[in-house]
C-alpha cells in the first residue's frame, strides 16, 4: 500500500504547497459558486467533485504520511484514514447517484451507511491519540468524562434538532436519518473538547480536526434540514463546509509530518493540574446540570415531560456520581502514583509467579519497549543471570532479597532488591528496584586493573633501577659524541656557505666587469654608420644576450647580498607614480613596453618602502608580463585595501595553470622547460622579487583573474 501511494504521490509532503493549493481549489469552486449560471447542468458534477476530492485526497496524505509519524500517533491517524477512507467512498456513491445515473438518492442508501461507518473510525482515533497521563484511573476517568459529556449533546441534539423535525413529520424513521448526521458531529467535537483538554500537548493538531469536524457539522446542519423538505442540491454554497472541511483534514496531517506535535513518551510523569485539567473536571457537571435545567425549562413550556429526556438525565446523573467517585479515589491515589512514577530507579510490581503488574516510567525507557508490552509479561524475560531462578522469587514472597542479575535489553549488571508486599486478600505481590551498578563494576574493573598495572609498573622499575646508572652514563657518552659531531658539523657548514657566497659574489663581480665592457663597445658599433644590416642584427643580438646575462649577474649579487644580510633596506615615503614612471623608463627598448598601462589614483598617498627594491620587483614583474603575455594590455594599478595600498601588475596572457602554482617563488624553477627555448629566464626574479618585498616588511603573492590571465600584487604601508 506505501509503495502504491509513493507510486501516486512521489513528492515529499510540504504543508505550505498543500495549504496554496487548497486556498487555489477553494477560491476557484467559489468564484464557480458566483459565477454558475442557477440550471447549470454542470452543477451535480462540479460540486459533487469539490466535496469528494479533498476528503479523499485528506485519505491518501493520511496514509501516505502514517509511517513518517511518531509511533505513539501511528493508531490514531490510521482510523483516521479509514474514516477519510469511508466519507470518500460514500461521497463516491452519491456522486454516482447524482451525476452517473442521474436518480435522487433513496431515503436510506450505501453513501448512508458509507458515512455512518466512518464515525466509529473517528471515535477509534480520538480514543487512540496518544496522551501522556498513564495514570490509569485518570484514563478511566477521561473515557466517563467523553462519555458523558457526548451523551448529554448527544440527548441536547435529539430534543433541539430531532425532536421537533420527528413531531412535525410523524412518518417513517428513514426521514429523519439525515438528522443523525449533525447531532454524530456535535458527538464527535464534545470528545475532541474532551481529548484537547485531558492532552494539553495536541492542542494545534486538536483545534485543526475541531475546525474540520465543526465545518462538517454546518454543512451536515443545513444538508438535514433541507433533506427534510427535499430541498437539498448539491453544487451550492451549504456544501461548502465538506469542501473546506476536507482541505483542512488534508492540511492537518501534512502539518504533522512538517512539524510532529509534542507526542508524550510513555515513560513521562502524569502532569500536574493546569486550566485544562480543571475545566475537564467541572465540564461534565456542568453539562449536566445543563440538561437538567433544559428538561425542566422544556416541562414547563410544554406541559409534557420528556420520558427520554428524563430517563437518559437520570443515567447521566448517576454516570456523574459515578465519575465523582472515581475523582475522589483518583486524587487520594494520585500522590501514590507520583511518588512510583518519579522514581529515579527501574521499579516494578509483580506476583509471586513473577508477572509484571505494574512498572515505572525509568523502566519502559531501558526496556527499549512500551509500557503494554511489558505488562504481564514474566521477569524472566527481562533479567537473566545464574541468580535470577524460581527459588530467588520463592523467598521474595516472604522477605526481602538481593542479588546481582542482568537486563537483557542492554546486558547492564543490576543489583535487583525484591520485597514482598502484603495485599488485603493475603495475595502475595513483590515490589522490586533495579539499581544499575554498571559504573560500580566499572570502577571495580578499573580498580583491579590498575593494581595489577602498578604491580607490573613496581617489577618493571625495579629492573630498570638496577640498569640505570651504567645507561645513564652510556647515554650521556654518546649524547657528548653527538654534541661534538654537531658542532664540527656547524662549523664546517658555516664555512661552506661563507665560501658559497664569497664565491657567488666574486664570479658575478668579475662577470660584471667584462659583461659592461661588452655592453657599452656593442653600443658604439651600433652607433656607427655604414654597417650592414645583418651585422647589425648580430650586435643587436649579442647586446641582447648581454643585457641578459648582466640582468641575471646583478639577481645573483642582489640574492647573494640579501641571504648575506648585506643588502641594507632604507624605508623612506616613497611617490609610486615616480617610480613607474622610472620603471618604464627603463623598459622603453622592449618589446611591447607600448601595452602597459598605468592606472594610479590621484590622490595617491606617498608609501613607505624602499626605492631600489621596489623599482627592481616592479621591473622583474612587468618584464614578465610582456614576456608570457605576447598580447592585450598588461595593467599596473594601485588600490587602498584595509588603510595600506595594494599594488597589482595584471596581465591577459595564458595564465598559470593550478598544479603549477607550486612552482612559483622558488629558486631556479619555470613553469615550463620548453620556455627557455623561446623565453629567456632562470627562474630567479620572482623568487629574488618576493624576497625584496619580505625585505620591506610585505609579501608577494599571485592570484588569478576571472577573466584570465596572472595578477601579482603587494601591499605597501602608507603615510597618513
Amino acid at each position: 500500500m506505501r509503495k502504491l501511494l509513493r507510486r501516486l504521490l512521489p513528492w515529499a509532503l510540504d504543508w505550505k504547497r498543500i495549504l496554496i493549493e487548497s486556498c487555489l481549489l477553494l477560491l476557484v469552486y467559489i468564484v464557480w459558486l458566483f459565477l454558475r449560471p442557477s440550471a447549470s447542468v454542470s452543477r451535480p458534477l462540479i460540486g459533487s467533485l469539490a466535496i469528494l476530492v479533498p476528503v479523499a485526497a485528506a485519505a491518501l496524505l493520511t496514509f501516505l504520511a502514517r509511517p513518517l509519524l511518531p509511533r505513539p500517533a501511528r493508531w490514531s491517524w490510521l482510523f483516521w484514514g479509514f474514516a477519510f477512507t469511508l466519507w470518500a467512498a460514500g461521497n463516491f456513491v452519491r456522486t454516482y447517484y447524482q451525476v452517473m445515473l442521474p436518480v435522487p438518492l433513496p431515503k436510506f442508501s450505501l453513501a448512508d451507511i458509507l458515512n455512518f461507518l466512518a464515525y466509529p473510525f473517528v471515535l477509534l482515533a480520538l480514543v487512540f491519540y496518544p496522551s501522556r497521563n498513564r495514570f490509569v484511573p485518570s484514563r478511566f476517568r477521561f473515557i466517563l468524562d467523553a462519555a458523558i459529556s457526548s451523551g448529554v449533546v448527544a440527548v441536547l441534539g435529539w430534543l433541539i434538532i430531532a425532536r421537533p423535525a420527528a413531531q412535525s413529520n410523524p412518518g417513517s424513521l428513514l426521514t429523519l436519518l439525515p438528522l443523525v448526521y449533525p447531532i454524530a458531529d456535535l458527538v464527535l467535537l464534545m470528545i475532541l473538547f474532551n481529548t484537547l483538554l485531558a492532552s494539553s500537548l495536541a492542542r494545534r493538531t486538536s483545534l485543526l480536526l475541531g475546525l474540520g469536524l465543526l465545518l462538517f457539522l454546518i454543512s451536515d446542519y443545513i444538508y438535514s434540514y433541507q433533506a427534510l423538505v427535499q430541498a437539498f442540491q448539491v453544487g451550492n454554497f451549504a456544501s461548502l463546509g465538506w469542501t473546506v472541511g476536507g482541505l483542512v483534514f488534508g492540511l492537518t496531517i501534512a502539518l504533522e509530518v512538517a512539524r510532529p506535535s509534542n507526542y508524550p513518551a510513555e515513560e513521562q510523569p502524569p502532569r500536574s493540574p493546569d486550566t485544562a485539567a480543571r475545566l475537564q473536571n467541572i465540564l461534565p457537571i456542568v453539562l449536566v446540570l445543563t440538561l437538567i435545567w433544559f428538561i425542566l425549562a422544556d416541562w414547563r413550556l410544554r406541559g409534557e415531560l420528556s420520558a427520554y429526556g428524563l430517563w437518559m438525565t437520570l443515567i447521566l446523573s448517576l454516570a456523574l456520581i459515578i465519575r465523582l467517585g472515581v475523582r475522589a479515589g483518583e486524587m487520594e491515589l494520585y500522590k501514590y502514583w507520583q511518588l512510583f512514577a518519579g522514581l529515579a530507579e527501574p521499579t516494578f510490581i509483580c506476583d509471586e509467579k513473577g508477572k509484571i503488574l505494574l512498572l515505572n516510567p525509568v523502566l519502559v525507557r531501558k526496556l527499549g519497549l512500551s509500557e503494554t508490552q511489558v505488562l504481564g509479561r514474566p521477569l524472566s524475560d527481562f533479567f537473566g543471570g545464574p541468580a535470577f531462578n524460581k527459588d530467588l522469587l520463592k523467598n521474595a514472597a516472604t522477605h526481602s532479597v538481593s542479588t546481582e542479575v542482568q537486563l537483557l535489553a542492554s546486558g547492564a549488571p543490576h543489583l535487583l532488591s525484591l520485597s514482598p508486599i502484603f495485599t488485603d486478600n493475603r495475595k502475595p505481590l513483590i515490589a522490586g528496584v533495579a539499581y544499575d551498578i554498571r559504573e560500580q563494576k566499572d570502577q571495580q574493573r578499573a580498580l583491579e586493573k590498575a593494581y595489577q598495572d602498578l604491580q607490573a609498573v613496581s617489577r618493571r622499575l625495579e629492573e630498570l633501577n638496577a640498569q640505570l646508572e651504567e645507561k645513564v652514563a652510556e647515554r650521556t657518552r654518546v649524547l657528548q659524541d653527538a654534541y661534538l659531531q654537531l658542532e664540527e658539523q656547524n662549523r664546517m657548514l658555516q664555512a661552506l656557505d661563507k665560501l658559497k657566497s664569497d664565491f657567488v659574489s666574486m664570479v658575478s663581480h668579475e662577470l660584471r666587469t667584462p659583461l659592461t665592457s661588452l655592453h657599452g663597445g656593442l653600443e658604439l658599433l651600433l652607433a656607427r654608420p655604414g654597417r650592414r644590416p645583418e651585422d647589425k642584427d648580430a650586435m643587436q643580438l649579442m647586446k641582447s644576450e648581454v643585457q641578459r646575462l648582466a640582468h641575471f649577474v646583478e639577481n645573483v649579487l642582489d640574492l647573494s647580498a640579501l641571504e648575506a644580510g648585506r643588502l641594507a633596506v632604507q624605508l623612506e615615503p616613497v611617490d609610486l607614480s615616480l617610480v613607474i614612471k622610472d620603471v618604464l623608463r627603463t623598459l622603453t627598448g622592449i618589446p611591447g613596453a607600448e601595452r602597459i598601462q598605468v592606472s594610479l589614483p590621484s590622490d595617491a598617498p606617498m608609501a613607505l618602502a624602499d626605492e631600489s627594491f621596489l623599482h627592481s620587483v616592479l621591473s622583474q614583474l612587468l618584464d614578465n608580463a610582456l614576456k608570457y603575455a605576447p598580447d592585450g594590455p598588461v595593467a599596473v594599478d594601485a588600490l587602498m585595501v584595509r588603510n595600506r595600498m595594494r599594488v597589482r601588475v595584471t596581465d591577459r596572457g595564458p595564465g598559470i595553470p593550478p598544479e603549477k602554482l607550486k612552482l612559483l617563488f622558488t629558486r631556479f624553477q619555470r613553469l615550463e622547460a620548453k620556455d627557455s627555448q623561446s623565453i629567456y629566464g632562470y627562474g630567479l626574479g620572482l623568487y629574488l622579487s618576493r624576497q625584496l618585498m619580505l625585505a620591506q616588511k610585505s609579501n608577494l603573492l599571485y592570484e588569478a583573474p576571472a577573466d584570465g590571465g596572472a595578477c601579482f600584487y603587494f601591499d605597501l604601508k602608507v603615510l597618513k
